[in-house]
């Protein structure tokens, strides 16, 4: 009886394994790709609906404004990115760069003072890519990190493994950061 038990048990299981099926997959993160999704939410509901000039050169109030542009979004750390923006060189030879700064608007870094530390993002490459100018669009692609680092011309709050390099235009832009067009 015993013997009869266990086998009417194994065909039990053995059923019930087979209509559970697989584990479901969990579906990849959608690419972060846009620069505002680099910004933690209500950072700056700290300014008054009406703005006096005099806030503006205020100190306490200028100290809160820093503070906030250094606050980034540690939950996203390992996350796909595809964002667009400007290559600011940092390490380079002859027309080849393989690290570089990446901005959202051009000629950020070339002026005082740098773009906020959670809007600049330091890009690291394992191969080179060719060096764009100020007024040449990129479109980065990689897994971005909540790492940031500190270069002769700005502090970052984030940094990007490049796996892709491309050069932006707004019909490759809408193909690729739509993932319903895919």
């Amino acid at each position: 009886m015993t013997h009869r038990l266990l086998s009417i048990l194994s065909i039990i299981m053995l059923f019930m394994s087979l209509s559970t099926g697989a584990p479901a997959r969990a579906e990849p993160a959608a690419p972060i790709t846009d620069w505002a999704d680099l910004v933690p939410k209500g950072l700056y509901d700290f300014f008054p609906e009406e703005m006096a000039t005099s806030l503006w050169v205020d100190p306490e109030f200028q100290k809160k404004i820093a503070d906030a542009e250094r606050k980034i979004r540690p939950e996203i750390n390992n996350q796909p990115i595809l964002l667009p923006g400007y290559m600011v060189p940092l390490v380079y030879e002859g027309n080849e760069v393989t690290e570089f700064l990446l901005v959202p608007s051009a000629g950020q870094c070339i002026h005082v003072p740098p773009p906020p530390v959670n809007q600049t993002i330091f890009v690291a490459l394992k191969k080179p890519t060719r060096m764009r100018t100020y007024g040449e669009p990129v479109i980065v692609e990689g897994q971005i990190l909540t790492t940031g680092e500190i270069t002769d011309y700005a502090e970052t709050g984030y940094r990007i493994n490049a796996s892709a390099i491309q050069d932006f235009n707004f019909d490759v832009w809408e193909k690729i950061s739509d993932p319903h067009t895919n």
